[in-house]
């Protein structure tokens, strides 16, 4: 191999290294903001409409898997979103908001999740649950987990 393949080689790592760092710290960078109501409560169970605004604060322009939601009472999971196949793009210094993420719950998953969670909701006082987004992070050259927990308290 010759110096000036070296060179280039070792040049194209070190770009490459660099690129993927930068890229991995995006990730970190990400605000989150969530918003969680009941939206129904009913005989069949509880529908909870959650609202999830993704900010990028960032120079480059992101693009994402549209996240996946699951919420949790007490460490255990309660309910989660349907799976969606579709890429948001969130521009440079720019935000997603994604709106009306429907999460229902059966009434046999409230049971099963505590007595002490329906009587909290049926009530009106509200429960403190954990919501988790679960999204993709697109680069030009790979892609990156992200995910973002928050606690909240939900009620009518």
């Amino acid at each position: 191999m010759n110096k000036l393949t070296k060179i280039l080689i070792g040049t194209g790592v070190v770009l490459t290294g660099g690129y993927l760092f930068k890229m991995s710290r995006t990730s970190a960078n990400l605000e989150t903001e969530i918003k969680a109501i009941i939206h129904k409560f009913d005989l069949t169970g509880i529908t909870i409409r959650v609202d999830a605004k993704i900010k990028n604060p960032t120079e480059g322009s992101l693009k994402i898997k549209y996240p996946f939601v699951k919420l949790s009472y007490k460490g255990e999971t309660v309910g989660s979103s349907q799976v969606v196949n579709q890429d948001i793009t969130i521009p440079k210094f720019g935000e997603a908001n994604i709106e009306a993420i429907m999460i229902k719950i059966p009434l046999m998953g409230l049971l099963s999740a505590g007595l002490d969670l329906l009587t909290s909701l049926k009530s009106g006082a509200g429960v403190k649950i954990g919501i988790t987004i679960i999204t993709t992070i697109y680069t030009a050259i790979s892609s990156f987990p992200y995910e973002y927990t928050q606690e909240q308290i939900v009620k009518k």
